[in-house]
């Protein structure tokens, strides 16, 4: 009997020791830097990260607007609509290193996510300034998320997070004269950013941005019907970042809610048609642009299976024969 509890005792000891051992390496494992420091290499051409492809389309499965892209050792975000801070940390982007965020205009899905983010990466470590670029009053939206995170920020720095002269956006507005269907926005280290007009009325100013570098293009549209405002943007694109929408699927949706006594809702995706870009549309302009890779983003309605995937596209390849995406949060492409 006593071998036996001496036994017992060295098997629970044992244990002990080795669960402590299990513990330890669970918590070195979530303690391990996961980030992606290779989006900051200037080797890599050009990365984009589909961080958002949603719409506020009730019971949506995807975040709202958000494209990421790296390009000459620089991150520059484009919309940062609700989710776009989780998602981002999902593919492990480094926060910190995020310096230029373009918001293409201030529909609320295209920035639900700024000041979340903005603060985010202040708390985590960001020590330089984040310039917001933006038509319209973005020095006004800038100011709200100043007062808003005001006491968040105080405290913060009280405790521990420092560099409080940077805790919030700086903005960069800017406007495209009447004359002009482009400005340039951002040049610098070898990558330029052009805002282009686009066609999204009532909402206005609304643009979308091209980027350049090392010989590429990639043009991200923002929420736009299709218009010949942007169409030189498009031109031999090697990338086209575009919202879509099906139209056929949200009329046949439309109806039915007629059908069902719900107008308003019927009224709304009417209305929704008018100021997107359907995908037939936008394949037709795609071919005749010479798109060389379009992906779809803004999904309208959200295609939340693999029949949905299929309707969604239908039609599109009998018009453009270049490649298409149908992309998910966390959608990732490279341009070497």
């Amino acid at each position: 009997m006593r071998n036996f509890k001496i036994l017992a005792v060295i098997t629970l000891a044992t244990l002990l020791s080795s669960c402590q051992q299990v513990k330890e390496q669970f918590i070195r494992k979530e303690l391990a830097d996961k980030t992606d420091y290779t989006l900051l290499d200037k080797n890599n051409g050009i990365r984009v990260i589909l961080c958002g492809t949603g719409t506020p389309q009730k019971y949506g499965t995807r975040g709202q607007a958000c494209t990421l892209v790296s390009a000459g050792g620089r991150l520059f975000l484009f919309d940062a609509g609700e989710n776009a801070m989780r998602n981002l940390e999902h593919s492990y982007v480094p926060l910190s290193a995020i310096q230029d965020i373009f918001i293409t205009h201030w529909h609320s899905d295209h920035f639900n996510g700024l000041g979340a983010l903005i603060n985010h990466s202040w708390v985590w470590g960001r020590d330089k300034p984040v310039r917001v670029h933006a038509p319209g009053k973005v020095d006004q939206v800038m100011h709200g998320f100043a007062q808003v995170y005001a006491q968040d920020a105080y405290y913060r720095n009280t405790h521990f997070v420092s560099s409080p002269e940077v805790a919030f956006g700086v903005a960069q507005p800017f406007s495209i004269p009447a004359s002009q269907e482009a400005i340039r926005v951002y040049d610098e280290g070898g990558v330029t950013i052009d805002a282009y007009k686009v066609a999204h009325e009532p909402v206005e100013p609304a643009v979308g941005y091209l980027l350049s570098y090392a010989g590429k293009k990639v043009f991200i549209s923002g929420d736009t019907k299709i218009s010949p405002r942007y169409f030189k943007a498009l031109e031999n694109a090697d990338l086209v970042v575009h919202e879509a929408i099906n139209s056929h699927l949200i009329a046949d949706a439309a109806k039915v809610a007629k059908e069902m006594g719900r107008d308003k809702d019927a009224n709304l995706m009417t209305h929704v048609i008018e100021y997107h870009a359907d995908t037939i549309d936008l394949a037709k302009v795609a071919q005749e642009h010479h798109v060389k890779h379009l992906v779809l983003t803004h999904l309208t309605p959200d295609p939340k299976n693999f029949i949905s995937r299929i309707l969604f596209k239908h039609g599109m390849s009998d018009y453009y024969d270049g490649e298409i995406t149908l992309a998910n949060d966390g959608t990732e492409i490279t341009l070497p």
